[in-house]
């Protein structure tokens, strides 16, 4: 069971990390609803809550998702490297979060799953509380150290891993 939870992690992860990647086109005013854009047919409240981390801890005001949505407010949406990113994420990222979070509320055990796998990406995430993010170049920079933080955490290591445990059988 460890094993399988293990790899769903990784998949899971790996779909929302490789395809955040693609940047989108936001632009440089910094204006919160170029991060929605093209999710017209979304529900307000599905794009502005994390949907995700939402159903995983029970409440949009839970302490976790108020983080999240203040760094994407306050932070990233500040900056036209941030607002990209997040235009390319939502586009992303909405077009199977709303599944996975009612996968959530109809299996408890899911949730769980989804919990523990979300939890060190949002802890990592709390790290941007802690440093200044006021231009291109710091966004830029922490951005892509948390993403190759979270890639060698949740797919590089666990790769090794197996790869060595594969290589001992």
């Amino acid at each position: 069971m460890g094993k399988r939870v293990i790899i769903f992690s990784s998949i899971l992860f790996s779909v929302i990390f490789l395809f955040s990647i693609n940047f989108g086109e936001a632009s440089a005013q910094g204006d919160e609803n170029k991060a929605f854009e093209g999710l017209e047919g979304i529900d307000q409240a599905y794009r502005e809550n994390c949907v995700i981390a939402t159903a995983s801890y029970g409440s949009p005001m839970a302490k976790e998702v108020q983080m999240l949505r203040e760094i994407r407010d306050n932070q990233l949406l500040q900056t036209q490297s941030g607002s990209a990113f997040m235009s390319g994420f939502n586009t992303v990222y909405y077009s199977f979060a709303p599944t996975i979070a009612q996968w959530e509320q109809e299996n408890p055990a899911f949730k769980e799953i989804v919990k523990t796998t979300i939890t060190p990406l949002i802890t990592s995430l709390s790290l941007l509380n802690h440093v200044s993010m006021d231009s291109e170049a710091e966004v830029l920079g922490y951005g892509i150290s948390l993403i190759l933080f979270n890639f060698g955490m949740y797919f590089a290591i666990p790769a090794t891993v197996v790869w060595q445990i594969k290589k001992r059988i």
